[in-house]
């Protein structure tokens, strides 16, 4: 049996009963729930296994029961600091379509120089965002991405934890020249019987 699967089961077994709530977070949704990672499982894995001092190996069979109770015991503690959303299947594939595209972006990219391929990688990522559903946190992670040094735009724009969407389309049109717009939009979503408002962005392709 993979490691990974194993652990897997481990989780299901012993946290994911006492994390889920009852209803998705997003739209309210009560049927094929999910949890949401703001780690992924692998990097948790991987992440436990470098605190040990363990070489990674795919197959649990190749460490001993001691040590794989040590792997246990610790990636349930990474686990429990970790943040969750519960979110029912639909709402779940729309951030992991978002979101872990973002993110995969800024590790990619945090060694890069500034070179033209550094454009023709955000326009990549801009183009799989068109149409989708960016909540908060991918708000603030295209303003840290838009930080980069690579980009030659007046980061004295860039105040605060999050971007407004004017201040998106101002770099778009008048800093970068790319055929990229935001618009935000308010919906609500229901947590412990409370209706609470927030925003969300469509990105969308204009006509230069």
């Amino acid at each position: 049996m993979e490691l990974k699967a194993y652990e897997r089961v481990k989780f299901a077994t012993n946290l994911r009963p006492l994390l889920i709530k009852q209803e998705c977070e997003s739209c309210g949704e009560t049927e094929k729930l999910e949890l949401h990672h703001d780690k992924q499982f692998a990097e948790m894995l991987r992440e436990t296994l470098d605190r040990l001092g363990y070489k990674y190996k795919i197959r649990k069979e190749d460490y001993s029961k001691e040590q794989l109770e040590n792997i246990t015991d610790m990636l349930l503690g990474v686990h429990i600091k970790s943040t969750y959303t519960t979110l029912c299947e639909k709402c779940h594939t729309e951030i992991h379509n978002s979101g872990e595209l973002i993110t995969h972006f800024l590790r990619v990219n945090n060694s890069l120089s500034i070179n033209i391929l550094d454009l023709e990688i955000l326009t990549q990522l801009l183009e799989s965002l068109l149409n989708k559903k960016l909540l908060e946190d991918n708000q603030i992670r295209i303003k840290e991405l838009l930080s980069n040094k690579a980009y030659k735009i007046d980061r004295s724009v860039l105040t605060g934890t999050k971007i407004h969407p004017n201040t998106f389309n101002t770099i778009m049109e008048k800093m970068m020249y790319l055929p990229y717009r935001v618009k935000s939009n308010i919906t609500s979503k229901r947590i412990d019987n409370k209706v609470i408002k927030y925003t969300y962005w469509i990105i969308s392709k204009v006509v230069l």
